[in-house]
């Protein structure tokens, strides 16, 4: 018996020790001792707190007994800026912790407007289910054109001459409304004496008049005589995307029709004396311009434009606020053999592009995709720069190389060597090709000439021949 009263003792002795160092640490757990004397959501403002001091105890005390919105209103100041005496004090006088001059009734004003802001309904629209990309696709399809441009007067009649021999730039474009009206970019139209759009059909329509023009947005609206049967616009969206937001551009790059090409918005840039420009990484070649540029909804956001700034192979589209903004109220007809545009007053000059399809395909060549790389090469020896021509056709060998196409790669270092026969590179290039297809003889050849061009390529021309 006394044995077991001397457990008890023992026992009641340790609880009264441990009693004693809880209260004397004078800490509590915030969440026990708020529970159900604040809102939970509390919880969440007070957490900093974690073990509460006599200092913080005092105050949740103070906190209980004032209305909702000030309880609120102070334990946001703890989430904030923590607890301070400062703001025990504060409490105490019945002053806010940002402003000493705002009264209670003030805070209780402010809480008031804010919670009913907070109650408003909130009106739940269905959202129309997201539309596959193929079906996206099939549906944008008609209403695309290509546009070509001509550089002198011919009838129409003579178009196989005209897609072979005269074709001055080609585009791309698309619907906006019933009455066949187009747009594209300005540039595609610049110098040209005749221009007509093929439809995603296969039928060809002259262009009969110039509804609008924006040069320094590079926009221009043009009109057909289609059957509206045939015509199937697009919808523009204003509204400036986000960036991250999915795109398609549907176009034809470089002649090449109906092709798709996805990505996202990777920027908004705002360019001094210009705008905003919408930044895009799905890739924009030259007939892509013109092309719309599409949200997920097939809405069109804006319109392609080829950019080549700074060294820099950037993609860009034109805000589809700056379509809208067009004066589409005034036509100016024109007539076969009428100049859409003089080309004095060309503020782009061909030999831009061929520099422009040049950069793009040592960025494909540096990528090792060569054969988009030939794509852009293929525009860039149409310039009639001939250095630039030679150092296209050098490439074009390089890549055909790699392709593994030797007879085309001789046949393009053939053309450089023609252009330039003092082009080192494109002899050392049309001797390893030699040698790659068992020509040594021939390799020999362009050995002996590099001696008297670039001694140190032609001793590592010999060296591979005989090693």
């Amino acid at each position: 018996m006394k044995r077991n009263i001397s457990i008890l003792l023992i026992i009641m002795s340790i609880l009264i020790v441990f009693s004693t160092l809880v209260f004397a640490s004078g800490t509590i757990d915030v969440k026990d001792y708020i529970k159900g004397k604040l809102p939970s959501i509390f919880n969440f403002y007070l957490s900093s707190l974690e073990e509460l001091d006599l200092y913080e105890k005092e105050f949740i005390d103070l906190l209980e007994k004032l209305p909702e919105e000030e309880q609120e209103y102070y334990a946001k100041e703890v989430y904030k800026n923590g607890f301070s005496l400062e703001l025990l004090e504060k409490l105490k006088k019945g002053e806010t912790f940002e402003d000493p001059t705002l009264d209670r009734n003030k805070i209780k004003e402010k809480y008031e407007a804010t919670k009913e802001k907070d109650e408003e309904p909130v009106v739940k629209t269905e959202e129309k289910p997201i539309e596959s990309l193929p079906s996206l696709i099939k549906r944008i399809k008609p209403s695309t054109v290509i546009v070509f441009t001509y550089k002198t007067i011919l009838d129409y009649v003579l178009k196989k001459e005209k897609e072979t021999d005269n074709i001055l730039r080609l585009g791309s474009g698309f619907f906006i409304n019933q009455s066949g009206d187009i747009i594209t970019n300005y540039h595609v139209l610049q110098g040209a004496g005749s221009a007509e759009v093929k439809t995603s059909d296969g039928k060809t329509y002259p262009i009969t008049h110039i509804v609008a023009v924006d040069k320094q947005n590079d926009i221009i609206c043009l009109s057909v005589d289609i059957p509206s049967k045939y015509i199937h616009p697009l919808s523009l969206n204003t509204a400036l995307p986000e960036v991250g937001e999915k795109i398609i551009v549907y176009g034809s790059p470089l002649g090449l029709e109906k092709t798709v090409s996805d990505g996202i918005v990777s920027a908004i840039r705002e360019i001094p004396g210009y705008g905003k420009l919408i930044q895009i990484t799905a890739p924009i070649s030259p007939g892509s311009s013109g092309s719309p540029v599409l949200n997920m909804k097939g809405e069109v956001i804006g319109i392609a434009t080829f950019q080549f700034i700074e060294g820099q192979n950037l993609n860009f589209a034109i805000p589809s606020e700056r379509i809208a903004n067009l004066d589409l109220t005034e036509e100016k007809e024109t007539s076969v053999g009428e100049e859409l545009f003089e080309q004095e007053e060309k503020e782009k000059k061909d030999s831009d592009y061929a520099y422009e399809a040049y950069n793009k395909a040592l960025y494909f060549i540096d990528k090792r995709e060569y054969e988009k790389a030939l794509l852009y090469l293929e525009i860039a020896i149409k310039t009639d720069i001939s250095s630039l021509k030679a150092w296209a056709y050098f490439k074009i060998g390089f890549c055909y190389g790699k392709l593994k196409f030797y007879a085309k790669a001789i046949e393009a270092f053939k053309q450089a060597v023609r252009i330039n026969p003092d082009d080192a590179k494109a002899h050392y290039g049309l001797g390893v090709t030699y040698h790659l297809i068992g020509d040594d003889n021939s390799a020999l050849k362009e050995y002996k000439i590099l001696k008297e061009l670039d001694i140190d390529l032609a001793n590592k021309l010999f060296d591979m021949i005989y090693e």
